[in-house]
């Protein structure tokens, strides 16, 4: 069914694929659960549970968002959980002390469980605020759903502000106007601004084709990469100039007072 768009609201992009938008708050009332979107539009939701929500999202849906750049990947549906529709599939309206600092739920969790058991993944990071379910890829076909629980602090005030008491129709309306002029958020503000910099400049792109036609994967000039990098040094080592106290020259008998100075805003 559909409502009509509330004034300001982004609608779904022109891509077919991804006609509902990129994201969905799910709620429950009187006993239904119902799909807020983008644009004011209001999906049944048929699931009876987390993995055929999942299923749902992605063979049925229609959410999504296409990708920002030529070698990147389209972004994954971010599925938004009320604390009703918590209580519906089974899992904790809040965190216990010991849940929020590990930033998971036990793996012995009935419906981590249920996720094994319908072949789902989870990443590293468990079944968190930001929890993140998919399959292995088959080729270039990507099957992942990102999951938000503003219960569980995952639009923590600090950056989101009162968003996570915010009904789901202006919910979905604050997440949608976000992913059009940013992306899909995919954690906190600081990891999607990592994800964004990653979408728009990804590590990796096609070589040039070989002598028998193929191409292969190959390091993006300028990304952020796909392999860690090592910390830039504390300090500098032996033998590094010092502009300031010592006006340019090696000096290593004061590069111990130049590093005091630089720390206590002594000798400025």
């Amino acid at each position: 069914m559909r409502k009509a768009a509330p004034a300001g609201t982004p609608a779904g992009g022109t891509d077919p694929r991804f006609e509902n938008g990129p994201l969905a708050v799910i709620d429950v009332e009187d006993g239904q659960v119902l799909a807020y979107c983008t644009g004011g539009l209001v999906l049944d939701v048929p699931a009876k549970s987390i993995p055929a929500l999942v299923d749902w999202t992605l063979r049925e849906a229609k959410l999504g968002q296409p990708k920002l750049s030529g070698p990147g990947k389209d972004a994954d549906p971010l599925i938004v959980l009320t604390e009703a529709a918590l209580e519906r599939y089974g899992l904790p309206v809040a965190l216990t002390d010991e849940e929020r600092l590990a930033g998971r739920i036990p793996e012995g969790h009935k419906v981590i469980k249920q996720l094994v058991r319908a072949e789902w993944k989870l990443t590293k990071r468990g079944f968190g605020p930001w929890a993140r379910i998919y399959r292995p890829a088959q080729g270039s076909e990507r099957a992942c759903v990102q999951l938000c629980i503003p219960s569980w602090n995952a639009l923590d005030t600090r950056h989101w502000g009162e968003a996570g008491q915010l009904p789901p129709a202006e919910l979905a309306r604050v997440l949608g106007v976000y992913a059009s002029r940013v992306m899909t958020p995919r954690g906190s503000t600081a990891v999607t601004g990592l994800e964004l910099m990653t979408a728009l400049h990804p590590p990796t792109r096609a070589s040039e084709p070989d002598e028998s036609g193929k191409r292969h994967s190959e390091h993006n000039p300028g990304s952020l990469g796909k392999d860690p990098v090592d910390c830039a040094r504390a300090r500098p080592p032996t033998g590094t100039r010092c502009s300031r106290t010592c006006r340019g020259s090696t000096c290593a008998a004061r590069r111990r007072s130049c590093s005091r100075r630089r720390t206590t805003g002594r000798g400025r």
